[in-house]
């Protein structure tokens, strides 16, 4: 059925299998290189995570410019301090020169991440010669994320996603109320997204 169709209680009562099965099957490392990366911002333990998973990709040679992306103020022994500079930070201590960080300080949202990344990149390069930009986010984030990236990224520019590993075994994580509790907010994101019409329809399995 089409998420259109599924009313969000009936979503949120579905078997815990099958809302991962919706926010996690099929997102996976295609294994591509790009020129550009655009890092999204979070909470300071998933920045973080997000932030060393993209600066082994830049270690590894996939991709060659990080956009950093958050505006969001958070605290971190007691110092204020934004998601993008708080992921840029992690960047440089971890074998990206800050040649190779583009900071993005005003998103407050996943759509604002696509918009002001979206900008961002335009001003830079005028588009010319970027045909593909890579997302990195956490795997429970991907879904959304490309959604996202598909209506509000330049069209001529292709997407990828290389989300951030699970710091444990999926069993593992989906185990805890707190990270299922993620997985049903992003079914609610979804879902209001595609009511408001701003995110294409997608398919959901049900048993």
């Amino acid at each position: 059925m089409k998420l259109s169709q599924i009313g969000l209680n009936t979503l949120l009562e579905m078997p815990p299998k099958d809302k991962i099965s919706f926010i996690l099957n099929g997102i996976a490392d295609a294994g591509n290189s790009c020129e550009y990366a655009l890092l999204l911002g979070a909470p300071l333990d998933e920045a973080e995570r997000r932030a060393l998973y993209a600066a082994k990709l830049y270690c590894d040679g996939r991709i060659r410019y990080i956009i950093s992306s958050g505006g969001v103020t958070r605290y971190n022994s007691g110092e204020e301090i934004s998601e993008c500079d708080f992921m840029a930070r992690i960047l440089e201590k971890n074998g990206v020169p800050e040649s190779a960080v583009i900071k993005e300080n005003n998103a407050l949202t996943t759509r604002e991440n696509m918009i002001f990344g979206a900008l961002m990149l335009n001003r830079m390069t005028k588009l010319v010669g970027v045909d593909e930009i890579m997302i990195i986010t956490s795997a429970w984030h991907m879904k959304r994320s490309l959604a996202l990236a598909e209506c509000f990224l330049p069209r001529k520019v292709s997407v990828c996603g290389s989300p951030v590993p699970l710091p444990k075994s999926l069993n593992e994580w989906i185990g805890t109320e707190e990270n299922m509790l993620l997985i049903d907010d992003e079914i609610r994101f979804l879902k209001k997204l595609v009511d408001n019409h701003i995110i294409n329809d997608m398919e959901v399995k049900m048993n």
